[in-house]
């Protein structure tokens, strides 16, 4: 079975799909096995970063035309092999819940040691549930307070979609589910969920906390310019622990680079046209995701 490494962001516009690629190239080095999917199904613009002029067949034809997952794998100038997403069909966006599932299995039973996948910015049901079916979650976010806020936004509501997830059958619960998806009545933090949870039924209560104790999520900070910006790290982890009691890990970052423009402009791989020292910074966020996520 594949690993699948998701990719997130909770805004656009932070180098996720930058990110997803470049890494794709780096674990390249290790291991052969190695595939990169777009799945963002709204906008896909991945395949610029691998080297091609246009996205091919893809998650579309695979889901819409039954195409076998293994007719929609391109090879690539940067020696990965890609599904691409959609960025023009109406609807591709909005797939059903049977979709979803077609897509995550045949990714998982697929022929690779690890899958990339690299998902749309946002907090849509398929984006979240995407991340919380991978086995290595990554979220990116940059400097920027409306990165930050939405990156912290994407953690909570994909925990509590996870949460939601374990109590939706159970009746008695229900009324814990609708405050879950509720913006005014929403929980601020999961201690509180935790505490409602104990008056109804305590082992479920205990469940939940195990299900909030074994959720990993891993931190890229990216176009970093200033190494004051560091401390973004540490109050972000700060906040996830307090509020959602997730302990994030906080992976590396990379900096502010005038090329990587340059290199989409020329349909140029950046991992394989950049420096040594560049090329390091994601060997080293590589490892530590294999290591300790």
């Amino acid at each position: 079975m594949a690993e699948i490494i998701a990719v997130a962001s909770g805004k656009g516009g932070v180098g996720k799909s930058f990110f997803s690629a470049n890494l794709a190239m780096s674990m390249k080095k290790l291991d052969d096995a190695i595939l990169l999917v777009d799945g963002d199904l709204g906008g896909a613009n991945l395949h610029s970063f691998v080297g091609l002029k246009a996205q091919g067949k893809g998650i579309y034809n695979f889901l819409k035309e039954n195409f076998r997952i293994e007719d929609v794998i391109l090879q690539t100038p940067a020696q990965v092999d890609f599904i691409g997403g959609s960025s023009d069909i109406l609807g591709m966006a909005h797939i059903n819940n049977f979709e979803k599932l077609k897509i995550l299995n045949h990714l998982k039973r697929a022929n690779y040691r690890y899958v990339v996948m690299d998902l749309g910015a946002g907090t849509s049901y398929n984006m979240i549930d995407f991340f919380n079916f991978s086995d290595k979650k990554v979220l990116i976010m940059n400097s920027e307070p409306t990165s930050i806020e939405n990156s912290y936004g994407f953690l909570k509501i994909a925990l509590y979609r996870k949460i939601e997830r374990h109590l939706f059958k159970d009746p008695r619960l229900e009324n814990i589910c609708s405050k879950l998806r509720s913006r005014s009545m929403n929980y601020q933090r999961v201690d509180d969920i935790l505490e409602e949870l104990d008056r109804i039924d305590s082992k479920i209560s205990e469940d939940v906390l195990e299900i909030v104790s074994g959720y990993k999520v891993g931190l890229v900070l990216n176009m970093l310019k200033f190494k004051k910006e560091l401390n973004i790290f540490y109050g972000f982890e700060n906040v996830s622990k307090k509020y959602l009691r997730i302990s994030v890990e906080k992976l590396g970052f990379l900096p502010y680079d005038l090329y990587v423009s340059e290199s989409l402009k020329k349909l140029e791989p950046y991992y394989f046209n950049t420096t040594d020292s560049n090329r390091e910074f994601f060997d080293e966020i590589r490892d530590i995701i294999l290591k300790k996520l």
